[in-house]
């Protein structure tokens, strides 16, 4: 396999193991997306390889953005649309992916998580769309793809509340199909990439296509609505405040200006 600065990659028995290491948080930019979507289609063209699964080292499974690093993004213009581009690619590709959330998948990382077909947790996974604690609007086309693992009404809330949904509560809600200690997240990914790479791989590409039908497309779209959004909300002052609380790690004081 090719050699990726973020990324390590292994396929063994019909199932590719793509591991982000960027420890301990795993906060994505739009090369990260950029290597993943890269190594997917690449995975899409080799015929040992049957199953994805998404990992990653260190504590969180993806922290979102790393504002402390990045304190100036409210004065980019544009700071999400080459990461949105990247986003997309994912959603094109052929191959069932399974997500192993280890910590925190938050924000675009929690994006990232619902790009996947399945996600196994552990009872100490949090998920969070925390875009509306930080005054901005949700993206990474999660605004189409939340709604599909959770219904409308769960991802409402989980948006408007910008609530951590911790492990049960992520499997009764549908944003998991596992429940592991932390310690048996990558086994039991592994497990059950195993019983989907021992079905028909070119009948399973299709059945998904299927299910998944214009899924790529609707993300597509709905990005660029997103971007539009929070181009609009990131000159305002909760957008300031929103990002200043959560370096501060304080309670945001919202005015709606």
């Amino acid at each position: 396999m090719k050699k990726y600065d973020d990324l390590s990659v292994v396929l063994e028995g019909h199932i590719a193991t793509i591991t982000i290491q960027r420890p301990p948080n795993n906060f994505f930019d739009y090369l990260l997306i950029q290597q993943i979507a890269d190594v997917l289609e690449d995975l899409d063209e080799e015929s040992e390889c049957r199953v994805n699964i998404l990992a990653s080292e260190g504590k969180n499974f993806c922290a979102g953005a790393n504002f402390s690093q990045d304190t100036e993004m409210m004065n980019k213009s544009n700071p999400y649309s080459k990461l949105y581009r990247e986003a997309v690619r994912l959603f094109r590709t052929r191959k069932p992916i399974i997500a192993a959330v280890q910590g925190a998948a938050v924000g675009g990382g929690l994006g990232l998580a619902l790009a996947a077909d399945f996600r196994i947790a552990s009872p100490e996974s949090k998920f969070s769309a925390n875009f509306a604690k930080l005054g901005f609007h949700q993206g990474f086309g999660s605004s189409v793809t939340l709604p599909r693992v959770v219904g409308t009404q769960n991802a409402a809330m989980m948006l408007y509340t910008a609530k951590r949904v911790k492990g049960e509560e992520a499997l009764n809600l549908g944003l998991v199909d596992s429940l592991v200690p932390t310690s048996d997240i990558l086994n039991k990914a592994n497990e059950f990439a195993s019983e989907i790479a021992s079905s028909a791989p070119m009948a399973v590409e299709s059945i998904r296509a299927t299910v998944r039908g214009n899924l790529a497309d609707q993300v597509e779209e709905v990005v660029a609505w997103e971007l539009s959004e929070q181009i609009r909300l990131q000159s305002s002052d909760d957008f300031k405040e929103g990002i200043a609380a959560s370096l501060e790690r304080r309670e945001a004081n919202f005015n709606r200006s």
